[in-house]
């Protein structure tokens, strides 16, 4: 819900020179416990996509996005740690997954988020150069603040 309030209600206004959008709610997404079912969490991410399209009032694409990145997290999971036994040990934190795989897994699916996102918006090919600049900048963007609001939080909860 933090994540949510900080997109609606605070994020949702940094954007660099109409390029580089910032969308921190997908963290919700990214750091539920691995052991979540797969049904529940495509529930949360369409429930959390419907609010932000509600705000942003754009019909149900973040809700569609969210619930892909949602759909394909267990997957990406199972490619950066294909060890036996994942579904108990893994703790999806920066300290469960090392600084290299967590920042990884974070990119990987913003980027699947993001490029689905700016695409579905974009509604053409014709706007190629200019979306892929927006999906790279956004990238860019919301990892660096995902992660920074995750070092954040963690060092709270440590205190």
């Amino acid at each position: 819900m933090l994540y949510t309030f900080l997109q609606v209600f605070i994020v949702r206004n940094l954007v660099f020179f109409d390029v580089a959008f910032c969308f921190v709610y997908i963290s919700v997404i990214l750091f539920l416990p691995n052991n979540t079912p797969t049904s529940v969490l495509l529930l949360v991410a369409f429930l959390i996509g419907i609010v932000i399209d509600m705000f942003y009032n754009t019909a149900g694409m973040h809700a569609s996005a969210a619930v892909l990145i949602a759909y394909l997290r267990g997957y990406i999971l199972k490619v950066l740690f294909p060890t036996k036994g994942l579904d108990t040990e893994l703790v999806i934190s920066l300290n469960g997954m090392g600084t290299e795989r967590f920042i990884r897994y974070i990119i990987i699916l913003t980027f699947i988020h993001h490029f689905y996102l700016f695409f579905l918006e974009a509604g053409t090919i014709s706007l190629f150069l200019n979306t892929s600049l927006k999906v790279i900048a956004s990238v860019l963007y919301s990892t660096i603040v995902i992660f920074l609001f995750h070092i954040y939080f963690k060092s709270l909860q440590n205190s």
